[in-house]
């Protein structure tokens, strides 16, 4: 059967079947190969020995990761950060672009071309750095997620979503029936918006999650940093288990790029584990506005 799927294939497709074949295997490649360094024997890593599949077996480096009392406590800020950012910056954006989706808005052009030309210019680091240094937001949890809360790009695909989704005469079946603005919105609209929430929630978690240069700019208590300063850390110290200061809890030393391994790994689950669940929205709610028809 094989055989004759591959003979029934134009040099066009076999040439793409290719093409995905080898891209498929450079975006796996650094994945698998973090993988393989967090598990594999210490001595092989020492050595390099490491190049693909995972040499020997040894979760030390995994110990040592999940004994670190401010990595747990980075896991902790982060996921609040990402939870109260998903939450806030998702009810901010439904209130935002449901508007200027309708026609019967007034001004709504005048509106959409204030948060464009927000897409090509802003404040600056400095500027913003003041900005969120006078309002009171320096060294807050708040700092992660006030600062940049409403995005204008997804401010335009929510919009977008919404004009060629929702159709006006919901609305006005919906205003007949009684319902006012927020009604209509909270429970017609946000419903049948799944995909797209679903699709924001995502990009807005990872952006959050992968938030590095907000946590240097606005925190300044260790205890309130996420995981990307403790990575950051970590990789720019010349003994990662030194920082750690875990080296005296084993006797068998892990090496550096092992706890550097382990630590990108434990980082990425919760990542890894919430896209399954939003997959089958994932491509409608990316290609909005990508065809007509």
């Amino acid at each position: 059967m094989v055989r004759r799927w591959f003979r029934r294939l134009s040099a066009f497709d076999a040439a793409n079947v290719l093409f995905l074949a080898v891209l498929g295997v450079l975006v796996a490649y650094p994945f698998i190969y973090t993988v393989s360094i967090s598990v594999s024997d210490a001595a092989v890593v020492a050595r390099g020995g490491v190049t693909f599949f995972p040499r020997g077996l040894d979760i030390n480096a995994y110990k040592q990761v999940l004994s670190s009392h401010r990595i747990w406590l980075a896991y902790r800020n982060t996921v609040i950060y990402a939870s109260l950012g998903v939450v806030i910056r998702v009810f901010l954006l439904v209130l935002t672009a449901y508007p200027l989706s309708r026609a019967r808005f007034p001004g709504r052009n005048f509106f959409m071309f204030l948060i464009g030309f927000t897409m090509l210019f802003n404040g600056g680091m400095v500027p913003t750095f003041l900005v969120v240094r006078g309002v009171g937001l320096l060294d807050t949890i708040w700092a992660m997620i006030i600062p940049g809360a409403l995005g204008a790009y997804n401010v335009i695909i929510v919009r977008t979503f919404f004009q060629s989704t929702i159709h006006p005469s919901l609305e006005e079946s919906a205003a007949l029936d009684g319902a006012n603005d927020l009604q209509v919105l909270f429970r017609i609209v946000v419903p049948l918006s799944a995909p797209i929430i679903a699709v924001m929630s995502l990009f807005i978690m990872v952006g959050i999650w992968n938030n590095y240069l907000q946590a240097l700019l606005y925190l300044i208590n260790e205890n309130l940093y996420p995981l990307t300063i403790i990575l950051r850390d970590i990789v720019v110290q010349a003994e990662g288990e030194e920082f750690m200061g875990l080296r005296e809890l084993y006797r068998v030393p892990v090496p550096t790029q092992s706890v550097q391994s382990a630590t990108l790994i434990v980082s990425i689950i919760p990542v890894l584990a919430a896209y399954p669940f939003i997959q089958k929205y994932f491509v409608k709610g990316i290609m909005i506005g990508a065809i007509k028809g």
